[in-house]
């Protein structure tokens, strides 16, 4: 009688466990599921935005799916090429992608997609790579570094606050 309540204990710690340690697998992991990290963001009124890859081709496109609280899908969208994660500011979804000219600068471009439409709702290019995006009430910080290659002896770093509408409100140098 102990012998299966035992094994029945210790299959249900294993899988305890494999939970914990996000092992189990299934296709809400990786990309395809709902974002390349299984990762989901939840807006304020309950709507669901989930990201999605596919590649064809050679050539990888990433969707974001904004699925209400009552279950139906408001809209789909379609990344910019080479788009980095997603954060949630007020209205707006924000994905950052940069390039490398020849020269070794980076140009950064931040992209809003509108929460309630989907649509692109504004682009801003910023010189160097864009890091961590910091929402607060009425914008974003953005964390910005241009690499020594570009910026002379070590890198610069710079904190621009961007408002809702994709303006500078001020860029200051910590």
């Amino acid at each position: 009688m102990r012998k299966p309540v035992f094994a029945a204990i210790a299959l249900v710690m294993m899988a305890a466990v494999a939970g914990a340690n996000d092992h189990g697998g299934g296709p809400e992991r990786g990309p395809g599921g709902p974002g390349p990290e299984g990762h989901a963001i939840v807006g304020s009124d309950g709507t669901l935005y989930l990201t999605s890859e596919s590649t064809s081709n050679g050539t990888t496109t990433v969707t974001v799916k904004a699925i209400r609280s009552n279950g139906s899908t408001a809209w789909t969208a379609t990344l910019p090429a080479g788009a980095r994660r997603l954060e949630l500011s007020d209205g707006n979804l924000l994905t950052v992608t940069s390039a490398t000219a020849s020269d070794g600068t980076i140009a950064s471009t931040l992209t809003a997609i509108s929460t309630a439409s989907g649509a692109t709702a504004w682009t801003k290019s910023i010189a160097g790579r864009i890091g961590e995006l910091a929402p607060f009430n009425g914008g974003t910080y953005v964390f910005v570094t241009v690499p020594a290659t570009t910026s002379g002896g070590s890198a610069a770093h710079s904190i621009v606050a961007v408002d809702n509408n994709g303006n500078t409100l001020w860029t200051v140098t910590p």
